[in-house]
């Protein structure tokens, strides 16, 4: 996924979303990544600000049985588990896997109640690794751990895993929705990246008509159609790192912990 900026069609993400494989020593970096995630409670990616997102356009699935849950659970068993590469040829390439025990995240109520929509959500499903391809990450966190039901920075850490949220746009049916991911990266090397599970909100911003200055053309390397600014997409979402009260279209002075992590690499 390119970050084009209309200006400057050559900018990309100046951090590496998961440990290099190819690190001199991966499970250092990877420790030395999450100890920085606990102390700071988060990372967030540096240039948000100037960077976009293009809007995927996601056509509605066509799981018109009586059971469309089921079908889709079978459609995605059958096609969509795999191992993929995301974001080729950029500094932030990395692979991930989807796995059954993945589409049974996906297809649970936990995963879809918070979605706009069953039909929406499951339109993204058979879209998924396209839309991976083309969000961006925001942030990096610890693995906190659920005490009665509830994952809080207080909780208890699994330091074996971190957590990154990507987020993502696209079109459907004439309206915009945000995408969150959330992928699971494993300090056991063994294990591939995994996308735990995923959110389709409606953005009220982009669909109003008043606001087609949101949108620009995509970059020269994209399919066509139009990107937005990742502020946009990011309106009223509250970063878990900055502890629940601060939003993002005020985090330019936050970002410098992605910078150093990409420092980090070289040390």
């Amino acid at each position: 996924m390119k970050n084009y900026h209309p200006t400057n069609p050559n900018t990309l993400l100046g951090s590496e979303p998961f440990v290099s494989y190819y690190a001199r020593n991966p499970q250092k970096e990877f420790d030395r990544i999450q100890k920085l995630a606990e102390e700071t409670i988060g990372i967030v990616m540096p240039y948000l600000n100037d960077s976009y997102v293009e809007i995927l356009q996601v056509k509605p699935h066509d799981f018109n049985s009586s059971d469309p849950l089921g079908e889709a659970k079978e459609w995605a068993e059958k096609n969509l588990v795999g191992t993929y590469t995301s974001h080729i040829g950029k500094l932030s390439q990395f692979q991930y896997k989807v796995t059954k025990k993945s589409i049974k995240k996906y297809l649970n109520p936990t995963a879809t109640n918070k979605s706009e929509s069953i039909s929406v959500h499951l339109s993204v499903l058979k879209a998924l690794p396209n839309i991976i391809n083309n969000s961006i990450e925001v942030e990096i966190h610890a693995d906190y751990t659920k005490v009665d039901g509830h994952r809080l920075v207080s909780n208890p850490i699994n330091n074996k895993i971190l957590i990154h949220r990507f987020y993502g746009a696209i079109l459907y049916n004439n309206k915009s929705y945000r995408i969150k991911t959330t992928i699971y990266e494993y300090g056991d090397f063994k294990f591939h990246n995994k996308p735990y599970t995923f959110e389709v909100i409606k953005i009220e911003l982009l669909d109003s008509s008043s606001n087609n200055s949101n949108l620009v053309p995509s970059g020269p390397n994209s399919q066509g159609g139009l990107s937005t600014r990742v502020a946009n997409i990011l309106q009223n979402i509250e970063i878990t790192i900055l502890m629940n009260s601060f939003h993002l279209v005020n985090f330019q002075t936050r970002l410098f912990y992605g910078i150093l992590r990409l420092a980090m690499k070289f040390l």
